[in-house]
């Protein structure tokens, strides 16, 4: 049967004893501090030491390693560090909150055995963030590679992004020459005899940006752009194309009165974003924008390198303090502030920290932080208790992405009793031998002629293929079309919500968030608030090069709207434009974009 199918059953019995879904932990999550590889075998980091895992909880690794490479072919390690506890839950073991341990420290040693170890979302994000991914200790990630080194890097590099990158040809850009170029740009005199990795990132990182895929991302063990210390003391915020700075615990605005920055040590706060524009995926205006305003909390991300060559010297001048130029909301006052940079990186966490509820005038509030498990079981938690409501407001801001469960989950309840399911994505991926048939099947897409289409939903595709006139039409080495379905679930819960639905969006929500924002405002009775989102749909894939263990990942998918525009590079534009007010991004502000959407659905009762 269909994976799809499966995993709506596992929906369906969400109230029901004892699916995955409805346990009180979340599905995504990793008892593992780090893991590290030795010729595809895994090493597990437990507190401050490492090991080789024999058994979880019971269950074999090496038959949970088999699971990983039969159900997400190519992708054994990422799948083994971020979907552990899918993999169990397929061999018929439920997650727990803390699991039983069998391992060994070293192939000769005997077994040992650590119980109650927390099984945690915060371990599994770390792993999925790479924050933690360690070399194994035969491949430690050296410190120099030499020139022949670097030109079979550059070559596994293109020959990967050949085989597998979907966007490769999106924008009419020569690979070959991009990487020239780029080389040039660091290296006038051509490749020099030995580099460090970390300009081979730097250089390969501005090559794969320019093909607009926004979930690209080129990063080595030890470095990634806008993550080393010192950073500022304060986050930034945009709104309107104006920069906001507040503290970094969102108890207020750095400065009440003069909320805009101006520039940083100097430096127009323009040309600092600008300057690292080449290092951001070149999609959305929305999504660059985003992307840039966050690297400059690192301060090395603005700060100009003067009067010192020496690591000691750069290290001093960072760690200096520095002016912040703000200004008032009318642009007629400035203010400068003195502050010191901080070893602490500030966080921007979940924004808006809401929750759902029943609002005043009859409205529910249905708030998805993550397209996870959790936003599942909330649509299911929530939308009987929403029934009698005039009318819905569902606040994705934020939203990064996940998976599309939650969207099949509320899209279920969105149908009438005489409406007819609907088409929210067309997408076809790159034909490469590390990806299987059903490559698309966690995106819950079939092929247009798969014989699992019920004849009411071959209908609306025959309809909506019709009418699809794709904005790229995709070259030769391309899969066959598939489609994502909107349908009834047949959970016992659903029922048909028939009110309007006003849904909040900006610039942070992407891939997963972007497919449920693009897919729902089809629907007649379901309105954009707020501003655009950044714009992103993959089936990312990722691959390392082989001497520097430099990380890639790239889109294998090319992903459509039903009206032919691509997800990459536009985002879902909005019915409603609100921008939201400075103090939006700290505790107790002012949510214009909440109170345009309660007007909106007050007005149309």
């Amino acid at each position: 049967m269909f994976r799809s199918t499966l995993l709506l059953l596992l929906l369906f019995n969400l109230f029901a004893a004892p699916s995955i879904l409805a346990q009180n932990h979340p599905t995504k999550a990793s008892p593992f501090d780090a893991i590290r590889w030795l010729e595809q075998q895994p090493q597990v980091q437990i507190g401050d030491k490492w090991y080789i895992p024999i058994a979880i909880d019971g269950v074999a690794v090496e038959k949970i390693l088999a699971k990983c490479r039969k159900q997400w072919p190519g992708q054994l390690q990422k799948r083994f560090a971020e979907d552990l506890m899918e993999a169990m839950a397929l061999l018929g073991h439920e997650p727990a909150d803390t699991v039983t341990l069998r391992l060994k420290t070293s192939p000769a040693a005997k077994e040992i055995v650590l119980e109650g170890i927390p099984n945690t979302r915060d371990k599994r994000q770390k792993l999925r963030a790479g924050g933690d991914r360690q070399p194994t200790p035969l491949r430690r990630s050296p410190s120099w590679l030499s020139k022949k080194q670097v030109e079979q890097e550059i070559a596994s590099f293109r020959a990967a992004l050949i085989d597998q990158f979907a966007y490769l040809h999106l924008k009419g850009i020569d690979l070959d020459e991009a990487i020239e170029q780029e080389v040039g740009q660091r290296y006038s005199r051509g490749l020099p005899t030995r580099m460090p990795p970390v300009d081979l990132v730097m250089i390969l990182q501005r090559v794969l940006m320019q093909f607009g895929d926004g979930h690209a991302d080129v990063r080595s063990t030890n470095f990634r752009l806008g993550e080393g210390a010192p950073f500022n003391p304060f986050l930034l915020g945009d709104t309107d194309g104006k920069v906001v700075a507040y503290r970094s615990d969102r108890s207020a605005l750095l400065d009440p009165k003069y909320p805009y920055v101006v520039s940083l040590e100097g430096r127009p706060i323009e040309e600092c974003i600008e300057e690292w524009i080449p290092f951001i995926a070149a999609g959305s205006p929305q999504l660059i924008r985003r992307r840039t305003v966050g690297l400059l909390r690192e301060v090395s991300m603005w700060r100009r390198n003067t009067g010192g060559i020496g690591f000691s010297d750069i290290e001093r001048k960072m760690r200096r303090p520095f002016a912040v130029e703000l200004v008032s909301i009318d642009g007629k006052k400035t203010r400068t502030l003195e502050l010191k940079p901080t070893d602490r990186k500030p966080t921007y966490g979940e924004w808006p920290r809401s929750e759902s509820r029943l609002l005043d005038d009859n409205l529910g509030y249905l708030r998805l932080a993550r397209m996870d498990n959790r936003a599942v079981q909330e649509v299911y938690r929530w939308m009987p208790r929403f029934r009698e409501t005039d009318g819905l407001i569902v606040d994705v801001r934020g939203n990064g992405g996940g998976s599309r469960e939650a969207l099949l989950a509320l899209a279920g309840f969105l149908l009438g009793d005489k409406e007819s399911p609907w088409v929210g994505n067309f997408a076809v991926y790159r034909k490469s031998s590390k990806f299987d048939e059903d490559h698309l099947a966690k995106r819950f897409m079939r092929r247009l002629d798969s014989d699992e289409w019920t004849a009411k939903q071959r209908s609306v595709i025959r309809r909506a293929f019709a009418k699809f006139k794709p904005e790229w039409q995709v070259p030769d080495g391309f899969s066959k079309w598939h489609a994502l379905v909107l349908d009834r679930t047949g959970h016992p819960q659903e029922f048909p919500y028939t009110k309007e639905v006003v849904i909040l969006s900006d610039a942070g929500c992407f891939s997963a968030t972007d497919i449920f924002l693009g897919a729902l405002e089809i629907h007649p009775r379901v309105t954009l608030v707020g501003t655009p989102s950044s714009g992103g749909s993959a089936r990312s894939q990722g691959f390392d090069l082989p001497h520097s263990l430099i990380e890639v990942r790239c889109a294998s998918m090319a992903s459509f709207r039903p009206n032919g525009w691509l997800y990459d590079g536009r985002g879902i534009e909005v019915d409603i434009e609100v921008h939201p007010d400075p103090t939006y991004f700290i505790e107790g502000g002012q949510d214009k974009v909440l109170e345009r959407a309660i007007e909106r659905l007050k007005k149309s009762r």
